[in-house]
């Protein structure tokens, strides 16, 4: 005959259930490790466990702002630990939709339902809101010790559910500046969803959420080229402007060093090595809304441009190199080291920036430029008519 635990016994158990989940336990797995109903009805009755959803207890020294969200997730499958079912998270049920936006701390969505997604059938529970999606490994992460969708599946599902895009535009927003959303595999996942929402693909539907919240190629260049931050780093990064243009007509010629722009990022400017390349991609995004400046300098030093790249070996043209150094350049270092222009140059190296800059070296990004450039000329036309 099985003696009947202690009380002392009966708290240990508990304790030690609850430890490895957050402070929580059900009523099943209380069973499983001998500890009846009554014994925690008489707990609850004690003031050492507290009853936090039908056949899920919690002790009432635990304080967690995800409890009830927890609680729903252990009562889907009462028998079985939270160890136990995490060895196989996407079967153990993915916190998903806006209860996985408020774990991952994005936008501001209502997430007072848990909702949770199975890639199989499972029996509703009253309270707990269930989908059922298809799940790879890849769309699964662990948040706060709880299996959920990625920053980009989350945002899939949301969409896919039905939730305002302007809300969803300021979560991938939120997600893009924080640098937790990839832009790239977020269109993978809204491919599907591009024709829903007038668009040809998913890489065209998130530039058309990132244009809601005024993040998009076009609109930050536009917002850029209006600032004083951006005209002052025009002004003050007319050099490297010159370096990408002829960069790009000698692409095995690395003019960096020969304008010794290395030392001039790194220890004149004392923010770290700039990225040229980071740098001279804003200059592209400025193109993009065909900045006047940028225009004129590139059709008046263009022939010049050309004879450099020639005989840019030859004595006299390391001369000349040499001889950039001076006044001009001390000048342009001068203006560089204005707060604007610092701002403007940490602003372009920002995981926003170059995940746009990505997009601009897309083929939609040099699409939309072109029709840009396109429709330019006809203007200008029209003012030399006059």
């Amino acid at each position: 005959m099985r003696s009947v635990p202690t009380t002392a016994e009966v708290v240990a158990r508990v304790s030690r259930l609850a430890a490895g989940q957050w402070g929580l336990l059900t009523t099943a797995q209380a069973v499983r490790e001998d500890v009846t109903r009554l014994q925690l009805t008489r707990l609850a009755e004690a003031g050492v466990l507290e009853r936090v959803d039908r056949g899920v207890y919690a002790t009432t020294s635990s304080n967690d702002e995800n409890r009830d969200l927890r609680s729903a997730w252990l009562a889907l499958d009462p028998a079985q630990t939270a160890e136990e079912r995490l060895a196989n998270p996407i079967s153990a049920g993915v916190v998903s939709h806006t209860s996985a936006a408020g774990l991952h701390k994005l936008g501001d969505l209502l997430d007072d339902i848990p909702e949770v997604t199975y890639s199989h059938r499972k029996q509703s529970r009253r309270g707990i809101r269930l989908h059922r999606g298809d799940l790879t490994e890849a769309d699964v992460t662990l948040v706060e010790g709880l299996p959920t969708t990625t920053e980009e599946r989350t945002v899939a599902d949301l969409l896919r559910d039905g939730h305002d895009p302007e809300h969803i535009a300021q979560i991938i927003g939120q997600g893009v500046r924080r640098g937790v959303i990839d832009p790239a595999e977020l269109a993978q996942h809204l491919d599907p969803l591009a024709r829903r929402h007038g668009q040809q693909d998913g890489h065209s539907l998130v530039v058309y959420l990132l244009d809601l919240v005024g993040l998009s190629p076009t609109a930050l260049a536009r917002d850029l080229a209006k600032s004083t931050a951006g005209q002052e780093l025009m002004a003050a990064g007319g050099l490297l402007a010159v370096s990408e243009m002829l960069s790009s007509m000698i692409p095995k010629f690395d003019l960096a060093p020969r304008l010794a722009l290395s030392h001039f990022s790194a220890d004149i400017l004392d923010i770290g090595k700039l990225d040229l390349g980071r740098i001279t991609g804003l200059d592209k995004l400025l193109e993009a809304v065909r900045l006047t400046q940028f225009e004129q300098m590139s059709t008046n030093m263009l022939p010049a441009m050309r004879t450099f790249a020639a005989g840019i070996q030859q004595p006299e043209i390391q001369a000349a190199i040499a001889n950039m150094r001076s006044p001009a350049l001390q000048a342009g270092i001068a203006q560089s080291r204005t707060p604007a222009a610092r701002a403007a140059i940490e602003a372009a190296q920002s995981p926003s920036v170059r995940a746009h800059q990505d997009w601009m070296a897309s083929a939609e990004g040099r699409r939309v430029s072109q029709a840009m450039r396109d429709a330019a000329p006809a203007t200008d036309k029209t003012e030399e008519s006059k």
